[in-house]
Formats: structure tokens, C-alpha cells, sequence
């Protein structure tokens, strides 16, 4: 009865979030209504980043390079191959995918500390790539010209196809994660030798784990370098990683809504902050810092686990 008047919560609150965001997004100036579009696709980012962090107790240092894959593989197919967006779009979504799984694999073969080292060693090697690899990438100058769908090339009309692409990753998100899988990721976060003796491969079920968080981070990617008509090694910089660390742990890493919230405060002060401290990150840390104390769960705080405390 208690966890069905939470998911109507949880319902009613994303839907009154969806028709807000709509109805600024027609109103407001259109830098702003670009804003609002960068917030939904950071909420997805941090999204999947929390399937790993929340709900499975996995540390994505390096998450970003799978953000710059979908960005550059798309980005490439469409102006280097001439591809259609929507087979660029798909094949960018295979790259991040199959990436993920080849890199998760081998990061898996050691314990939690040699996961996040080697998961941050494969992020600064493939942005040193796409940084050096001139005649793919571009460098430093990036790929420009980055096409957005034809029938959404405005900044309002684009910010619907967002919205209907990062909700249709979050139905699916959320179905897997109240199904017996999302319950064998909490098992895996709250006590993984418990998890082993009920007879689950535990490696195998992480790097499934991967997989998704690297299909939804690629579609991610793949929606920032058609907002901004470009593709850039930025995409895959170490700080956005730590950003999206930073989304799950603000909002609250261990409910669904935490790290969209998280993502929307993170931007905003990004947006702003920018525009008058030169090293606006710091005010990030000053706010990590504030959560972490004030806040132990976030700003939506509330923890569940298998044993309900």
C-alpha cells in the first residue's frame, strides 16, 4: 500500500514537472528554452549514471566517454559517411552500447578500486583520441554542422523531440529497475556475497548493468551534439564525469527522481555561475559539500534498501 502511494507520488510530481518545463519552454526567451533543454538531457545523463551508482553501488569514474561516443559516432556518420539521422542515430546508440560492454568487461576483472581506475583510464585515453586524432575529429575544433531531425530544427520544436526521446529512455528505465532486476541491483549495492550465494553471476549482471547505463549515456550524447550542432573532446573531459557524479549525489543518488533533480541544479548554477566566476565549479564543490552534510541522501533523501531501513 506504502510503496504504491510513493509510485502515484512519484507520477503525479513527474508529470507536474513535465507540463512546467513545457509550458517555459513555449513562453520563455530562447536561450532559456535552450537551458531547459539542457536540463532534460543532463537529467538523463545523470539518470543513467545512477543505475550504476544508486541502484547497483558501481563508481563510473570515466562515464563520459560513452557520452562522447554517441556523440561522435553520430556526429561522424551523419557529416563524414552521410548517413541518415536516423540510422546515425542508431548506430551511434551501438557504438556507445558495444563500447560499453568491451570496456565493462575488462574493467570488471578486478575488485571495486581497479573498476574505477581502469573505468577513468579508458575516459582519459579515448578523450586523448578524440583530442589528437585531428583528421577524424577534428581536435580541438571539433565537428561542426551537426545535424538536428528535419522536422525539429527550432529550439521549441527540438526541446519536444528531447522531451519525448528522454521520456520514453525513462519508462524503460524505470519498468527495469521495479522489475526482479532492479531488485538484484539492490541486492548487488546492500550485500554482494548474499547476492552470489543465491546463485547470480554477479560480473555477468554488472556488465548488464553497463550495457544499459552505456545505451542511455550514449542517447544522452547523441541529444547534446544535436543541440549544439556540434561535436567536441569536451564531451568526453573528466569533469563532465565528475558533473554527472555530482547530478546523482545533489538530487539523491539512491531515488529515481534524485539525479534528474540533481542535473537541474547542477546546469542552472552552470548557466549562471559562468557567466560571472570564471571557476564556477567551485561553487559545485562548496554545494557537494553542503549535501553531504545537510543532506546525506541528497535532496530527495529518502534510502531504500532490501531490509526496508
Amino acid at each position: 500500500m506504502m510503496q504504491s502511494l510513493v509510485q502515484g507520488k512519484s507520477l503525479i510530481l513527474s508529470v507536474a514537472i513535465i507540463i512546467v518545463l513545457s509550458i517555459l519552454a513555449v513562453l520563455l526567451p530562447e536561450h532559456l528554452s535552450e537551458l531547459i533543454t539542457r536540463i532534460v538531457i543532463f537529467a538523463l545523463f545523470a539518470t543513467a549514471i545512477n543505475i550504476q551508482v544508486g541502484y547497483t553501488g558501481m563508481m563510473p569514474l570515466g562515464q563520459s566517454m560513452f557520452f562522447g561516443l554517441g556523440a561522435y559516432g553520430y556526429g561522424l556518420l551523419c557529416i563524414k559517411a552521410g548517413l541518415p539521422v536516423t540510422l546515425a542515430f542508431l548506430s551511434g546508440l551501438l557504438l556507445s552500447t558495444a563500447m560499453s560492454v568491451i570496456i565493462g568487461y575488462l574493467c570488471l576483472r578486478g575488485d571495486s578500486m581497479t573498476f574505477g581506475l581502469l573505468h577513468i583510464a579508458f575516459n582519459i585515453l579515448l578523450a586523448t583520441l578524440a583530442n589528437k586524432w585531428i583528421s577524424l575529429t577534428g581536435g580541438d575544433q571539433g565537428l561542426t554542422g551537426v545535424p538536428r531531425p528535419a522536422p525539429f530544427s527550432g529550439t521549441v520544436s527540438f526541446y519536444f523531440f528531447v522531451l519525448a526521446v528522454v521520456l520514453v529512455c525513462y519508462i524503460f528505465i524505470k519498468v527495469t529497475l521495479n522489475s526482479h532486476f532492479g531488485k538484484v541491483a539492490e541486492g548487488l549495492r546492500e550485500n554482494e556475497e548474499r547476492v552470489r550465494f543465491l546463485g547470480i553471476d554477479n560480473k555477468r549482471f554488472q556488465l548488464v548493468v553497463l550495457m544499459l547505463s552505456g545505451l542511455f549515456t550514449g542517447v544522452a550524447g547523441i541529444l547534446w551534439a544535436m543541440l549544439q550542432r556540434g561535436v567536441f573532446p569536451t564531451y568526453m573531459s573528466l569533469i563532465l564525469s565528475a558533473e554527472g557524479l555530482m547530478m546523482c549525489l545533489i538530487g539523491g543518488m539512491f531515488t529515481f527522481l534524485g539525479p534528474s533533480i540533481g542535473a537541474a541544479v547542477v546546469t542552472i548554477i552552470g548557466n549562471f555561475a559562468s557567466s560571472y566566476i570564471s571557476e564556477w565549479q567551485g561553487l559545485l564543490g562548496v554545494i557537494i559539500i553542503f549535501c553531504v552534510i545537510g543532506f546525506r541522501g541528497g535532496i530527495l533523501t529518502k534510502r531504500r534498501t532490501l531490509s526496508g531501513r
